[in-house]
């Protein structure tokens, strides 16, 4: 993929210089980190406001760090993401791949692949939490740090995810992956709650959670689903 001067948005909307100019500082009196993938033509920052009530909650001993997708989404699929429905969410629009209309191939999952390596080594020990399109990339991440290929993540929390469906990530689901997960979703979510139950089942048994809570396709911040996930969290730090 080309650049076009906006594929190395990575910070509230800033333009580094370099990759190493855009990684959060870190806060070295918290001892661990929950690293945070945000949803479809979300970007980092946004997700870290709409979750200020967990990373309160969180504090002193776990920092959030909300990272920015590598990739912009076309301004057509962010009008037919919002045509009709709430204004969009601020730019920049960012997301982790563009998927083919099959599924089966993820354009652009080389780079963000690579992006989350750095990040888990940067900021280890640590967490990790995706939201919808994010929540397909925490779930690809832990499948991948169990088998070696990534960095190792204490804990999965996959809020609104399902299965990856790319064909070069099935071999990582051959087998139940080994990582303490927590599967969150809403019962109102008509866009993912149908995929979540499979994400369920590719997970060790001996070592998931299942939350589900009355809401819609967003990440809980008050109730007993946002208590679970503060909980595991903290559990697994």
């Amino acid at each position: 993929m080309q650049s076009d001067g906006r594929h190395d948005l990575r910070r509230l909307g800033e333009l580094p210089l370099s990759r190493a100019e855009s990684w959060q500082e870190i806060d070295r009196t918290m001892s661990h980190t929950l690293l945070v993938f945000h949803g479809f033509t979300m970007n980092g920052e946004v997700m870290r406001e709409a979750l200020a009530p967990v990373a309160t909650a969180l504090e002193p001993k776990v920092r959030l760090v909300c990272l920015n997708a590598p990739h912009p989404c076309s301004a057509v699929t962010v009008e037919r993401m919002y045509r009709g429905s709430e204004p969009a969410l601020s730019a920049p629009h960012l997301c982790w791949w563009n998927a083919s209309d099959d599924g089966l191939v993820y354009r652009g999952w080389e780079e963000t692949r690579d992006l989350v390596r750095e990040a888990l080594d940067r900021y280890a020990p640590a967490s990790i939490l995706g939201f919808s399109q994010g929540g397909i990339l925490a779930a690809a991440v832990a499948a991948l740090s169990a088998s070696g290929q990534l960095p190792p993540v204490h804990a999965a929390v996959l809020v609104a995810g399902r299965k990856p469906r790319a064909a070069q990530l099935q071999a990582a689901f051959m087998e139940p992956v080994p990582v303490a997960s927590l599967h969150v979703w809403g019962e109102r979510d008509t866009l993912t709650g149908q995929y979540c139950e499979e994400l369920v089942g590719a997970f060790s048994a001996a070592e998931r959670e299942v939350v589900r809570w009355p809401g819609g396709h967003v990440v809980p911040t008050h109730g007993p689903a946002y208590d679970a996930i503060v909980r595991f969290v903290l559990e697994h730090a």
